[in-house]
């Protein structure tokens, strides 16, 4: 239960906007709708494990302090962080995001966007932990973008590297077909923003940790 809670906090928000989009939208490719679903959901396991490693705060901890915001556990001071492992652990953790955005959905194949992309969702970590005992620090936010960023180079790699293998077998087989590569739809123009968006509201409105304290 303190698993699965936890996750459908972050899942029921998405899925129903989800639902809503795809009802009100106008797919024309629906037979790629399913593989686009698989990989959505693959993006929210991955936004669930983010903010459960950030363990960002929820609207029940206001009232746990006497002060909703103690500026003694914010740090607003560059390269400020104790050991050069928090600095690679907050890089690795935001390179997934920078991977999957792009692959899943083509407007983000533009590096400025994923590290847009990424500084908003770390920044609302950050601001979600002002409510609860973590502290808020802006090398988090660096190392974040920063990790976006390189999971984004990563894609470019990969997605490089997969069109090459892919022209070689049309080339051997004499088939253009063998060159299709995944083709990527979006149920709305905001997609990804939306599924980020609603997560962290989802576990900052909805997650209630008093639950399990008996």
């Amino acid at each position: 239960m303190s698993i699965i809670y936890p996750f459908l906090c972050v899942i029921l928000p998405c899925l129903i906007y989800q639902i809503i989009a795809i009802k009100q939208g106008d797919l024309k490719e629906k037979i790629y709708l399913v593989p686009h679903l698989i990989w959505v959901y693959i993006f929210l396991i991955y936004i669930y494990l983010a903010l459960s490693v950030a363990g960002i705060g929820s609207i029940w901890d206001i009232d746990q302090y006497s002060e909703i915001i103690r500026l003694e556990e914010i740090n607003l001071i560059l390269f400020n962080s104790d050991g050069i492992l928090t600095y690679i652990l907050n890089i690795i953790m935001f390179m997934p995001l920078g991977f999957l955005l792009p692959l899943i959905w083509e407007r983000f194949r533009n590096h400025i966007r994923v590290f847009l992309t990424g500084v908003g969702f770390s920044l609302a970590i950050e601001i979600c932990q002002l409510f609860n005992h973590r502290a808020t620090d802006i090398d988090d936010l660096m190392m974040n973008s920063l990790g976006a960023v390189l999971g984004y180079f990563i894609w470019v790699f990969v997605s490089k590297l997969f069109n090459s293998i892919n022209k070689e077998i049309a080339f051997i087989s004499k088939n253009e077909d063998t060159m299709d590569t995944y083709t990527t739809i979006s149920i709305s123009k905001n997609e990804a923003i939306m599924y980020l968006i609603l997560s962290v509201l989802g576990e900052f409105f909805l997650y209630n940790w008093y639950l399990f304290l008996n």
